[in-house]
């Protein structure tokens, strides 16, 4: 089997036998993020290449600024498709990036080559800051079918061991369990929050200390990572443990620094925008806020002010000596935004923070059914703990006259695209914020 050192050397290898494009794009990428520089000069270069080979923004050619282009989702695109493709690339064999789908709204990104550069380049910088060496052995956790299966030979070339996680029961955690004590070489973990948790639970009960393990760096995508599932899992494994906030559609938007919360925004790649979430004007610091994203490399196919659908709050300085714009918390989606029973908005990691405490859980879900009604879906609740200890904890951060409902399953699925929903909301308040109201259409 090919050693890490010979992964490593063999990528760089082939880089430097094209051009070295994405050793170019990693070096932007440390200069800008690590100096702060703005990229004020990728912003003005995406406006103008947009509005002249992008039919969509064809009308704003005298634009003066950022402003002056519409915000923008993944219904806007679906609708306008043709008119956000580039004129710019006939002949040239372009990615497509598909989301999963699992908000409702499934779509296509095409992306151009060096789009496709960039995001290695994010790739492997962010992995590094987290302590994660390109070429290093690793397994990647999700629920994997044909659709996305990667082959022995691709496998074999990413150093990387799948591991299918449609089932979380106890046989699954064990087998996931033996893979990181046996194998040596296993540097790094890449996989969902609502699979760690699960697992940091399951090792929590088996008495697993970090000396029986090997791992370096594991990093939480596509999910919020609540903050006891990250300390869990550095109590289990004494290694490195960041969330990485990205989406198929753009790249690594952002990621946690090794020893706070805060996650580091990628302004290397992306110019960003925190709306009101009830209107296009800005937010306010530390304020629950839309996260608006312009991708500076993708001109294959332009987003500018692209609404992302997920809601954040900017905080005012880094607390840590990396000196970059960063967020003090990802909140989550939109649409699994919950609300007490007077319709004031929750965040999704209400109920996560309050039930953490029971550990003997295999998976928990909370639904929203409608104004003031809910349903906590526990497995492996029934011979560990009293219904109504959720039902009084619920009552805690809903209002005691909330109707609170438990039933118990087997196993929770996962969703086609591999990922858990831990929080559904099935109800929309009449008043709710047009922002919040759009994103569910």
């Amino acid at each position: 089997m090919l050693g890490a050192r010979l992964r490593n050397w063999g990528f760089w290898a082939r880089d430097r036998f094209h051009g070295s494009p994405v050793q170019r794009h990693c070096q932007d990428i440390e200069t800008r993020q690590t100096s702060a520089r703005p990229s004020t000069d990728l912003l003005e270069g995406i406006l103008g290449f947009a509005v002249e080979h992008a039919p969509f923004y064809a009308p704003f050619k005298g634009f003066g600024s950022l402003q002056d282009f519409p915000v923008i989702n993944k219904n806007v695109i679906k609708a306008n498709y043709d008119g956000f493709r580039s004129n710019a690339f006939p002949g040239v064999r372009l990615h497509s990036m598909h989301t999963s789908g699992s908000t409702g709204t499934p779509f296509a990104v095409l992306q151009d080559p060096d789009k496709r550069r960039r995001v290695q380049a994010e790739v492997i910088f962010f992995g590094q800051k987290a302590g994660y060496k390109l070429g290093d052995r690793f397994v990647y956790t999700r629920v994997w079918t044909d659709l996305n299966r990667k082959s022995r030979a691709s496998a074999l070339r990413d150093n990387m061991i799948p591991v299918d996680i449609s089932s979380m029961d106890d046989a699954h955690m064990e087998s996931l369990r033996s893979l990181l004590k046996r194998d040596k070489s296993l540097k790094g973990m890449l996989g969902y929050p609502s699979t760690y948790g699960p697992l940091a639970w399951y090792l929590e009960r088996m008495g697993d200390q970090p000396g029986d393990f090997h791992l370096e760096t594991i990093i939480a995508i596509s999910e919020k990572l609540p903050p006891p599932t990250r300390e869990s899992l550095r109590a289990r494994f004494g290694c490195n443990v960041v969330a990485r906030y990205s989406n198929q559609e753009n790249g690594v938007l952002a990621q946690q620094c090794l020893h706070h919360d805060e996650y580091h925004l990628n302004t290397a790649s992306y110019a960003f925008e925190f709306l009101q979430l009830d209107s296009d004007l800005p937010a306010a610091v530390g304020e629950p806020a839309r996260m608006v994203v312009t991708d500076l490399f993708n001109r294959a196919m332009p987003m500018i002010r692209y609404d992302t659908g997920d809601v954040v709050i900017r905080q005012a300085a880094s607390a840590c000596g990396w000196a970059t714009e960063t967020l003090s918390d990802i909140e989550g989606r939109r649409e699994d935004f919950i609300y007490d029973t007077q319709d004031r908005l929750l965040s999704p990691s209400v109920p996560g923070l309050y039930f953490w405490g029971f550990t003997q859980l295999k998976q928990i879900q909370f639904i929203q059914e409608g104004k003031g009604q809910y349903r906590i879906v526990l497995n492996g609740a029934s011979e560990h703990y009293r219904d109504q200890a959720f039902i009084d904890l619920a009552k805690g951060f809903l209002g005691e006259d909330a109707a609170v409902s438990v039933s118990h399953v087997d196993e929770i699925p996962m969703l086609a695209s591999g990922k858990f929903k831990a929080i559904m909301s099935l109800y929309k308040p009449a008043a709710e914020p047009p922002a919040l109201a759009a994103a569910s259409k």
